[in-house]
C-alpha cells in the first residue's frame, strides 16, 4: 500500500493569493517550513531535502522548525492554519495532519480545505510491516499463524493513534482474526 506522506509540501497558511501576486517583492524575508512532527522522522527528513531546493529558487532562506506539539501533528498545524496568511509561514502536511486526523478528531481547530492552500507534492512513501529479525515468521500468512497461536497479543508501534500506520494496523487485526496491543510511539523516528 503506497500512503502519500507529504499530501502537500509546505502548504500556505490561508494564504491571501491576490496580496502575494501584487506584491512584487515577495519572498523578501526567510521563510518558516514547520513540520508538525518530531526532528529525525521522514518527514524532517524530506523537509530539509527540500528546503534548500526551495531556498534556492526563491532566493529567500527557508527555514525548517519542528513544532511537535500533539495530536499526530494535528496540534502544531492548527498553529500554522492561524498563522498570519502572509506566505511567510508554512506547513509539510501529509496524510494524519489533512486527512486522517480531521476526520477522527472532533474539533483539530482547522479545515485542511479551507485553510490550507497546496503547493506542491513532494513524496510519497509506502507502508511496510516489519517484524523482529529473529521472529519465526518469512512472510504474512506465517506472521498471522504465530499471532493466532499467541495467548499474548502481538505489539504493535505506531506513530500515533490518527496515522495511517495505526490505522493500517487496526485494519491488519481485524481482518487477520489477531489480537494487537498498539504501543504509541512519539513519532516515525523512533
Amino acid at each position: 500500500m503506497l500512503v502519500t506522506i507529504l499530501a502537500a509540501v509546505a502548504t500556505i497558511a490561508a494564504v491571501d493569493a491576490s496580496r502575494l501576486v501584487a506584491a512584487d517583492d515577495y519572498p523578501n524575508r526567510p521563510i518558516t517550513l514547520v513540520i508538525p512532527l518530531p526532528p529525525g522522522g521522514t518527514n524532517d527528513i524530506m523537509a530539509r531535502a527540500v528546503s534548500d531546493k526551495m531556498s534556492a529558487a526563491l532566493g529567500q532562506q527557508i527555514l525548517v522548525e519542528s513544532r511537535n506539539m500533539g495530536g499526530s501533528g494535528t496540534a502544531g498545524t492548527r498553529q500554522v492554519a492561524h498563522a498570519a496568511p502572509d506566505g511567510y509561514t508554512i506547513i509539510l502536511g501529509y496524510t494524519s495532519t489533512l486527512a486522517t486526523g480531521p476526520s477522527l478528531f472532533r474539533d483539530v481547530g482547522y479545515n485542511p480545505r479551507k485553510d490550507f492552500a497546496p503547493i506542491g507534492l513532494i513524496a510519497s512513501a509506502p507502508a511496510l510491516l516489519l517484524v523482529y529479525k529473529d521472529l519465526p515468521a518469512h512472510n504474512v500468512g506465517e506472521l498471522i499463524a504465530l499471532m493466532k497461536s499467541s495467548k499474548e497479543p502481538y505489539q504493535v508501534a505506531t506513530p500515533g493513534s490518527t496515522t495511517v500506520n495505526y490505522l493500517a494496523s487496526v485494519l491488519f487485526a481485524q481482518q487477520a482474526g489477531v489480537t494487537v496491543e498498539q504501543i504509541i510511539e512519539k513519532g516515525s523516528n523512533h
